[in-house]
């Protein structure tokens, strides 16, 4: 919980109107709520005490709604978090402008596990990137793009293992 309570005081401290400025997140300044768009639900987060609310679907089976750490994501999001413009270009984690001091991190907690749940079990894998509104990509033996939050797509590539060589993953981010 450490890094939530850090990252929720980092929030409550910062210019609601400067957040929606810099990450392009419609923010109303009546109703104190951001909307935000994660994992293809909408979800209105209130400023400054971080109520999630979704728009979409009941309230225990939205994400950010129960799980803290995508709270935690989402609040890295808001206190950390730069908008750019999409070059088109996919980049891995390691060309991302801090990604090769968390590759390792990353790698692991990640892509591996990318890798060790799905690649063996491919149809599965598309059923959930299907059930994500994901697009099908012509990379690997499966690749799915869709979208994560505001303006931040991403690619998920599988290659499914075999006796001779392990499964293996990529997660593309567009640049």
């Amino acid at each position: 919980m450490q890094p939530y309570h850090y990252y929720l005081a980092e929030y409550q401290n910062m210019d609601p109107k400067d957040i929606s400025r810099r990450l392009g997140i419609p923010y109303d300044e009546n109703t104190r709520l951001f909307l935000v768009k994660f994992m293809e639900k909408n979800y209105t987060v209130s400023y400054p005490d971080l109520e999630i609310h979704c728009q979409d679907e009941e309230e225990g089976q939205a994400v950010l709604c129960d799980d803290i750490h995508a709270k935690v994501l989402l609040l890295r999001y808001f206190t950390e978090g730069d908008y750019m413009d999409a070059t088109g270009n996919l980049l891995s984690y390691r060309d991302l402008p801090w990604g090769e001091v968390y590759y390792r991190q990353f790698y692991g907690r990640c892509i591996m596990r990318l890798a060790r749940m799905f690649g063996n079990r491919l149809d599965a894998f598309k059923n959930i990137m299907e059930k994500l509104k994901g697009a099908p990509r012509n990379y690997g033996d499966a690749a799915y793009e869709f979208q994560f939050l505001e303006n931040l797509k991403l690619c998920f590539v599988l290659w499914a293992g075999d006796e001779e060589y392990p499964a293996s993953a990529q997660i593309l981010f567009f640049g």
